[in-house]
Parts: structure tokens; C-alpha cells; sequence
């Protein structure tokens, strides 16, 4: 006999005051922790995905400024260093046409000493003779505004003069001393003695008068008037290390230069060791970082490229590009930094960190503090657009001529011999380029003029761009054809090769027109600064009617013509 099953009662339930009291106790715990839970669950969420964008866009945009860098640092260092190779052939030239005399020591000196005023990347001029004979003008002083010049002569009998001048050219010292230096068994003569013709450069060495490391150019001339001579002019490797300590980079990141030797020949911040008797190579001074990019195989495995590679578990990314200074001389370019450089202190071991702030943001008032900071962040970032050109790096108009007014009105007794000129540059052919290969291709050509025009002008000088392929040079030196000179200069930078984008090479040139202002003058004008640059446009404007690539100085009748 079955047992029957009896009805459910259908009286509820009924709960004590505590049990109801704990019940509501647990219902809102309960929702407070389904609250948080889905709070935390999506900010989780958001984060993680934020993070993974982060890391992609942190290493794409690691990727391209670093590759921005090397590729504008290049493009200096080539103009910066050829213009070593500039002065061996036009000294070169004019001893072959007679205008240089290499058997006239004193003609030499003063005319290696004006080279080097106007050419302020080289360090040195020299010219040795098979005979032992030599002539050598360098840089002296603390601030190199001195000059030392030493001259050799072996007949009747071996004597050795050594000169020292001030920067206003008056001797200070001067000794015949006997000297065993001979620049017949110097590398620069030799190397050039053993390929006649060709100009030649030096592995990095420490200089024998200045004991400091660079580089000699030299080329020899078997058929010069009078003999066979070697000519050559020094760079100082200290001056391309200053140019470097100059380059924006992270606060942990390094620009490097090497040659295919692998010698450590500038660095942006100081090696971890320091190495003075002789120049090192980049695995003797490499700091962890560098170690790991040149890999277990020595400088042989430095290739050009991007890197992407962990050193103590922190990601870093590196660009290493050729530098092809002329044929048979290629040095690299390098730059490293570690990723989290990139991406404003955010760094994977904190993850728990940030999840534990965006849940206590989410909780108090704090949040306003991050949604602050985030709102007046991009304030500095408006001060910099409003006073540089968003293309070139340079300044733009309106800080170029806020830069023109404030050197106009400083007071004439301050410096009284100061020569202060405004040059106004005009690309020639620039618009068949944006018409026949798109303003891509345009915008990439005023890249790299930009850069070049910033590796020709001196330290104090300064240049914008007005607009369009229209730059702008302020220049202040102690005369009017010192001023000019420098103008040529800058021309001289941009016809000296052209510009490759693509595949495709672009011929650069451009006419200049230039305006001066004397500070002995009184200013009679109410606008200087729209005189100035209304009469150096207009020398621009007559001068491209009459003859393109050339300074064209308003008031004057004479052109300078830019010899290469």
C-alpha cells in the first residue's frame, strides 16, 4: 500500500525581525557586490582593451618618431660632414688654376684661416708636401675663436714655426721650436698618396696638435703646379657629439653614430665608459641596451632597419639607417629608446596599480583629477603649434617675425659693430614638383630642405619657414659679407645633391633675397621689420625675374654667384 504524498502548505513562511534584518543585510551586500563586481568587470574590460590598443599604438608611434629622428639627423650629418669634402676640392681647384699657390706658406695660412671663419663645421685646413713640408691652421682656445698655425719648411734646413692668434688675429705666442711631427707618415697623407686623385677619409683618430678625436679628408694632387701636394681639412668628432646632446630624444633613449668599422664616433649622452687615448668602438663603450641590438656577434650584426627587442624584460625599439657621405664612405645612423618612453609611465607590472585607481575613481570624488589633467593637457601642446610649422619643425611666420622685432629693438650700444640681415629663400621649380608628383611628394622635398637649411645656418642665426616654399634666415655677424656669405652658404646646402623621395631624385635650388640692417643707422622707419622684409622680398622677386639660384642683395647692382 502506497504512502500518499501530502499537499504543500500554503501558509508562508515567516521570519523573525533579525532574520528580516538579516536578510536585507544580505540583499544589499548582495547588490553592492553585483554593482562592483559589473563595475569592475567593465572597467577591466575597458582597460584591457585600452591597454592592448596602448601597446599598439605606443609601438607604432615608438616606430615612426624614432624613424622621423634618424631620418632628419641623417640628412644633418651628411651636410654637416661634407663640407669637409667641400673645401679639399675647392682647394684642390685653385691651386690647379693657379689661383692657390702651395709653395707660399703665408698666402696658404691666411687663406686657410678665412676658410675656417666661414665654415664653421671643420676644425682644420692642412696641405703636406713629399718633402715633409706642411702647412696646418686650426681652431685654439677654449671657445675655438682663437687660431694655431703651424708651418713646416725643410729647405735650406728643417724649421718648425707655431703661431698662436687671439680671435681678433693678433699673435699671442709664437716659438720655432724643433718638432719631429711629420705628415708624410700621418694616415690622412698616406691614404691619399695611395689612391692620387680620389678624395679620401680617415678612420676616426686622435689628432697629434689637438690630442681630441675626428676625422681628416684629404685628396692628393700628383699634377698639382710645383709638385705633387696632399690636401685635407679636419672635423673634430666633439662638435657632431655636441650636435647629437642637441637631438630631441626620451628622456632614456640615445642617438649613436658609427662607421662601418664600428667605431663609437658621437653619441647623444655620455658612454657608460670613457675611453681617451684612442677612438673606441661601440662594444667597448655599449651600455645594455646597445650590447643586446649589436647581438652576441659584435658590431658585424649592427644592421640598418627597425628592432624590436627586450633587454631585462622592458621592450625596446630601435631604427638604424645608412648614411652615405660619399662613395665608398657609409657611416650609420642609430637611435634607441625604451617603449615605455612612449607611452606617459604606463608600465604592464602596473596593471593591478591602475585597475585598483579606476576603481577608486570610480568610488570618490577623485575622478575630477584625471579628467583635469587630461583637459589642460593639451594647452602646451597649443603653445608649440602656435609658434612652430607643423611640416618642417621650424618656426613659423609669425614667431620668426616676432623673433625679427626683438632683435630690432635691442638698444645699438649693446653692440655696435653688429650686422643684422634678413634673407628671404624661394625654391625654384618647387611647384612642377607638387603639379607632376603630388603634394606628398612636395611636402616631403620642404622636409628635407628644411633640414638642410638648419644644418648650414650658424648656432644664434634663425630660420623659419613664411609659407608655401618660401623660408626666412635672420643672420647677425660683424659685416655684410659675412652675413652674405653665410646666405650662400645655405644656397650651397640645397643644390649640393638632390632630394630623393621615393625613387624619384629632385634636383633642390632656390634664389634668395636679402636686406640688411645697420644698427649705426637710425631707425627712421615706423615698421623696420616690414621694411626689412619687404625689401628682401622684392630683391627676391627681381632677382628671379633676372637670374634664378643666386643672392640676390637689395640696393646692390653686384650678385654673389655660389661656386660648388
Amino acid at each position: 500500500m502506497s504512502r500518499a504524498i501530502p499537499p504543500p502548505d500554503p501558509t508562508p513562511r515567516t521570519l523573525t525581525p533579525t532574520q528580516a534584518l538579516q536578510a536585507t543585510f544580505r540583499s544589499r551586500l548582495l547588490l553592492l557586490f553585483a554593482l562592483l563586481l559589473t563595475q569592475v568587470l567593465t572597467v577591466s574590460a575597458v582597460l584591457w582593451g585600452e591597454r592592448q590598443n596602448a601597446e599598439r599604438a605606443v609601438q607604432a608611434s615608438a616606430t615612426a618618431s624614432l624613424d622621423q629622428l634618424v631620418r632628419v639627423t641623417a640628412d644633418n650629418i651628411r651636410s654637416y660632414m661634407q663640407s669637409a669634402t667641400q673645401i679639399v676640392s675647392i682647394n684642390s681647384e685653385n691651386i690647379r688654376a693657379g689661383q692657390l699657390s702651395a709653395g707660399d706658406p703665408s698666402g696658404l695660412s691666411v687663406t686657410f684661416q678665412t676658410m675656417l671663419d666661414v665654415m664653421p663645421q671643420l676644425n682644420g685646413v692642412l696641405i703636406g708636401h713629399p718633402d715633409g713640408r706642411f702647412v696646418f691652421v686650426r681652431r685654439d682656445g677654449p671657445d675655438d675663436s682663437g687660431r694655431f698655425v703651424r708651418v713646416i719648411e725643410t729647405r735650406p734646413a728643417r724649421t718648425v714655426l707655431t703661431t698662436r692668434l687671439d680671435a681678433r688675429g693678433v699673435v699671442t705666442d709664437q716659438s720655432a721650436a724643433p718638432d719631429p711631427y711629420d705628415p708624410r707618415t700621418r694616415p690622412w697623407y698616406r691614404q691619399a698618396v695611395a689612391r692620387p686623385g680620389e678624395v679620401v677619409w680617415t678612420a676616426p683618430y686622435v689628432f697629434a696638435s689637438s690630442r681630441q678625436p675626428g676625422i681628416t679628408v684629404a685628396r692628393a694632387l700628383p699634377d698639382a703646379p710645383g709638385g705633387p701636394v696632399v690636401l685635407g681639412a679636419d672635423v673634430q668628432l666633439r662638435n657632431l657629439a655636441v650636435f647629437l646632446k642637441g637631438v630631441q630624444i626620451t628622456p632614456h633613449g640615445r642617438a649613436f653614430v658609427t662607421d662601418s668599422a664600428g667605431h663609437a664616433i658621437a653619441t647623444s649622452r655620455d658612454w657608460p665608459v670613457s675611453i681617451r687615448e684612442r677612438v673606441p668602438t661601440l662594444e667597448e663603450v655599449a651600455d645594455p641596451a646597445l650590447r643586446v641590438l649589436l647581438g652576441a656577434g659584435g658590431t658585424g650584426r649592427l644592421s640598418s632597419g627597425n628592432h624590436r627587442y627586450s633587454v631585462d624584460g622592458q621592450r625596446y625599439t630601435a631604427v638604424v639607417k645608412p648614411v652615405q657621405l660619399q662613395p665608398g664612405v657609409r657611416w650609420l645612423v642609430g637611435v634607441y629608446a625604451p617603449e615605455s618612453d612612449f607611452s606617459l609611465g604606463l608600465q604592464p607590472s602596473n596593471r593591478v596599480r591602475v585597475i585598483s585607481i579606476a576603481l577608486a575613481c570610480l568610488l570618490s570624488a577623485l575622478l575630477a583629477w584625471p579628467l583635469l589633467a587630461r583637459a589642460v593637457r593639451p594647452m602646451s601642446t597649443l603653445q608649440h603649434q602656435a609658434t612652430t610649422d607643423p611640416l618642417t619643425g621650424l618656426r613659423n611666420r609669425a614667431s620668426f617675425l616676432a623673433q625679427l622685432d626683438e632683435a630690432l629693438s635691442r638698444p645699438r650700444d649693446t653692440d655696435p659693430g653688429r650686422c643684422l640681415g634678413v634673407a628671404i629663400f624661394d625654391l625654384d621649380g618647387f611647384k612642377q614638383i607638387n603639379d607632376r608628383y603630388g603634394h606628398a611628394a612636395g611636402d616631403e622635398v620642404l622636409l628635407a630642405v628644411g633640414a638642410r637649411m638648419l644644418a648650414a645656418v650658424r648656432p644664434g642665426d634663425t630660420l623659419g619657414r613664411l609659407g608655401g616654399d618660401e623660408f626666412a634666415l635672420l643672420a647677425v655677424g660683424a659685416s655684410r659679407e659675412e652675413v652674405r656669405l653665410r646666405v650662400e652658404g645655405v644656397l650651397a646646402a640645397l643644390i649640393r645633391r638632390p632630394v630623393v623621395v621615393g625613387e624619384q631624385a629632385h634636383p633642390v635650388r632656390a634664389t634668395a633675397g636679402l636686406s640688411f640692417h645697420d644698427p649705426a643707422e637710425p631707425l627712421t622707419e615706423p615698421h623696420p621689420r616690414t621694411t626689412l622684409m619687404a625689401r628682401a622680398d622684392a630683391a627676391l622677386i627681381a632677382g628671379k625675374q633676372r637670374e634664378k639660384g643666386r643672392v640676390w642683395v637689395a640696393g646692390e647692382s653686384t650678385l654673389a654667384t655660389i661656386f660648388l
